[in-house]
């Protein structure tokens, strides 16, 4: 009797044991704001928790930041970025795909990695347009903005994306695109090229497929690119007046999570800097795109910028102007560079620390809603 009476007190202290530990980590969690809102599957991978004294600055500065990297797996040289950066998101590129089984691969991989580091998943985005802008050639019937010929084939077409990119792991893309185009315009082949009614009423269609298929989407490139028959990656686009943004209007009916903001100078908004860099612009953009979003760059890691602008100010102006997200592509400069620009900047006060707290924390709550997948 006595021995039975032993183990069965001896079983009940260690589930009461066990209990309590898990209340105390559970309340570790809650209380503390990196990653108690982001669904871990523990059975796949163990999240440790974040030194706050030691990398809560970094870790802030770094989820600011989406960027792209070299390689189609991962290997020490990627998994030393991922700790060192702690990025927000990861940008695919042409050079990290190679089929579906890598991909998945890599993607989940690069979860697991910040998912470890961090306890906070990455945004994993990609530019999936369809027809020729498309970076994963492989996906059936995916057809270019320009083929579309109804807002039913428009959300139908959108829906069957993002469930795609979904099962890849991938749960952002930088898509519909916009921009008011014209014939000879260096974006016309991947626009509606409709009107801006008819645009605005496809955007919206796609908005509610991509919403439907269960990942993030952007509306692009804010408030657009037309009338521009050269590439604005390699030169500074300057215009006199700003463009028609009804078609934005429309399809920020659809709630998008991330709002991309166009590189080029609108003189009626700022006389000299380009939208992303001008508060001016943001407030614009605010003023008439309503909704919770986070505004995010397009990529400011391009020549016409870099050739025009300091390193400091092409990350200080843009975020102290109300950006939530800087893009940087390793396309024209080492992301590592940028980050490291950005410490600068906010040692130096040209970016405020309320600004980043306000931005680190809406990043962090849309990303209780992201959908993450580990296997």
């Amino acid at each position: 009797m006595k021995t039975s009476f032993k183990i069965f007190f001896r079983s009940f202290f260690i589930l009461l044991c066990s209990f309590l530990a898990f209340q105390s980590f559970n309340y570790y969690l809650k209380d503390n704001n990196y990653f108690s809102y982001i669904p871990v599957q523990a059975s796949l991978i163990k999240s440790k928790p974040v030194k706050k004294e030691k990398y809560e600055l970094d870790l802030k500065i770094g989820q600011v930041f989406i960027i792209s990297i070299k390689g189609k797996q991962i290997n020490p040289e990627i998994e030393k970025t991922i700790k060192k950066l702690k990025p927000g998101g990861i940008l695919l590129l042409g050079e990290n795909i190679e089929n579906e089984k890598q991909l998945k691969e890599f993607v989940f991989s690069l979860q697991k990695i910040s998912l470890k580091e961090t306890g906070i998943p990455l945004f994993i985005a990609v530019d999936q347009e369809g027809g020729l802008f498309s970076r994963i050639p492989w996906f059936p019937n995916d057809i270019s903005q320009s083929q579309l010929l109804d807002e039913k084939q428009a959300y139908n077409v959108a829906k069957s994306r993002g469930e795609k990119l979904k099962a890849l792991g991938i749960n952002l893309n930088f898509s519909p695109l916009l921009d008011q185009s014209f014939k000879n315009d260096f974006l016309f082949k991947r626009s509606f090229q409709k009107g801006t009614e008819e645009s605005g009423r496809l955007g919206l269609a796609m908005a509610r497929g991509y919403k439907e298929s269960g990942i993030f989407f952007s509306l692009k490139h804010f408030p657009g690119y037309g009338g521009v028959s050269f590439n604005p990656e390699r030169k500074l686009a300057v215009f006199e007046k700003s463009p028609k943004i009804s078609q934005f209007i429309e399809a920020g009916k659809g709630e998008p999570e991330f709002v991309m903001t166009a590189n080029a100078v609108y003189k009626d908004i700022s006389e000299k800097l380009p939208f992303s860099f001008s508060s001016s612009g943001i407030e614009f953009l605010r003023k008439n795109l309503k909704g919770d979003y986070l505004i995010i760059s397009d990529d400011l890691s391009q020549d016409s910028l870099l050739n025009n602008f300091s390193l400091k100010d092409i990350v200080s102006l843009p975020f102290s102007a109300g950006l939530d997200i800087l893009l940087f592509s390793n396309q024209g400069l080492d992301p590592e560079k940028a980050i490291e620009a950005f410490k600068e900047s906010l040692q130096e006060g040209k970016i405020d620390l309320d600004r980043l707290n306000n931005s680190f924390n809406k990043i962090i709550k849309i990303k209780e809603n992201l959908d993450f997948l580990l296997e």
